[in-house]
């Protein structure tokens, strides 16, 4: 897979604005042939309070982190995910940029993702704790994350995030550039932002 499909295939959702994160890995060769794209793409995304994280990880590997600022924002500053979040050693008293600023720091750092990572990308609270107090014992499905709360609401959000890949993947292949299926999906879903 090229370096557009690997950023449309791991972080469609984040880019268009239905998830507040995805973070995925590429190796060092693919992110060195998309490198100035990321360069070109980012007064659109940004823009858009979208941005891309590259992470150089110690075995050559880049580690991902897309997010959307408003929607990363409003789930970190949740008050029972800040709780969560303050109790895991987040500066969340400091605001959101401090608590972006440590997750970012424990990505680069560690070699495993820390429990809480699941709460930036959108899980749900209750199913990030439950993963965390019983691994995969226990759960009502596992799909995109492990469910262990709301089974109906976990549904459909996985099927909104596949749907959505699955059309900026089909919107790709097609001839579309990585902004302009982001942007034609936000127009066709009818997608708007908080500001």
């Amino acid at each position: 897979m090229g370096f557009d499909e690997t950023i449309i295939h791991c972080g469609a959702p984040a880019l268009c604005g239905i998830k507040p994160a995805c973070l995925f890995s590429m190796n060092g060769k693919n992110y060195a042939s998309g490198f100035e794209k990321l360069h070109q793409w980012r007064p659109y995304f940004s823009k858009d309070q979208t941005f891309f994280v590259p992470l150089k990880k110690s075995d050559g590997r880049f580690l991902f982190f897309v997010y959307d600022k408003n929607l990363l924002e409003e789930v970190c500053m949740n008050r029972q995910n800040a709780l969560y979040l303050a109790g895991k050693g987040y500066p969340v008293q400091k605001g959101f940029a401090a608590v972006l600023a440590e997750l970012l720091h424990r990505l680069a750092v560690s070699r495993d993702f820390p429990h809480e990572v699941g709460l930036f990308l959108g899980y749900p609270l209750e199913d990030v704790v439950g993963f965390e107090l019983q691994g995969a014992k226990g759960s009502k499905y596992s799909g995109t994350w492990k469910v262990y709360g709301n089974l109906e609401d976990a549904l459909h959000r996985m099927n909104m995030y596949k749907t959505c890949t699955e059309t900026c993947m089909k919107w790709l292949a097609d001839g579309l550039s990585v902004p302009s299926a982001a942007k034609k999906y936000k127009v066709t879903y009818k997608v708007t932002k908080n500001a």
